[in-house]
């Protein structure tokens, strides 16, 4: 049989403060036979009873928790699109400014978009920067405008982009005529 015997002490350290050392020790008892052999005597495990009555505790949580967590999901994941959006389009902004160049989120389909660079400056010649990135799923996309972010931080024209998950629950992120991006 095993057993843990904790022995705690005291002592002073150099500024004379009280300390307490606290020592675990492991102890295996042992079980002598009729021959005066002795034998580890061992008493781990679970019995099959427990074993049982966990699994159906743990199966009963589970079965709450699934249909609760099943709805929670698209929120999460709306959420998670908006912010998504509008690191982008902040980070096109930045940019802009960075590189005295224009910048421009442009969502492809419903569900991805990317991010166009001004090739020449001042000629309005779009190149790929990043992308095509797509949405989370189940999580389509509608802009009503394409804002080009130009050197000074300012976009044009302003937009919105409409987020929209599975259970009609929206989200929008604004992009006004300033540059400032905000989810509403």
């Amino acid at each position: 049989m095993k057993a843990n015997i904790f022995i705690e002490t005291f002592r002073r350290d150099r500024a004379g403060v009280l300390q307490g050392v606290l020592i675990v020790k492991n102890f295996t008892f042992l079980k002598t036979t009729r021959q005066g052999q002795s034998n580890v005597f061992s008493c781990s495990g679970f019995t099959l009873l427990e074993i049982i009555v966990t699994l159906a505790i743990f199966s009963i949580l589970v079965a709450i928790a699934v249909p609760i967590w099943s709805t929670l999901v698209p929120g999460y994941r709306l959420n998670s699109a908006a912010r998504q959006v509008t690191t982008e389009f902040q980070s096109a902004r930045n940019r802009a400014m960075a590189q005295y160049r224009r910048f421009r989120v442009v969502f492809d389909s419903a569900t991805t978009y990317k991010v166009e660079r001004e090739n020449t400056p001042g000629a309005a010649d779009y190149v790929l920067f990043s992308g095509p990135k797509n949405l989370p799923p189940a999580i389509t996309a509608a802009a009503n405008n394409t804002p080009v972010f130009q050197s000074r931080g300012d976009a044009s024209p302003a937009a919105n982009v409409t987020l929209t998950n599975t259970k009609g629950e929206t989200k929008v992120i604004a992009v006004s005529s300033v540059g400032r991006v905000e989810i509403q």
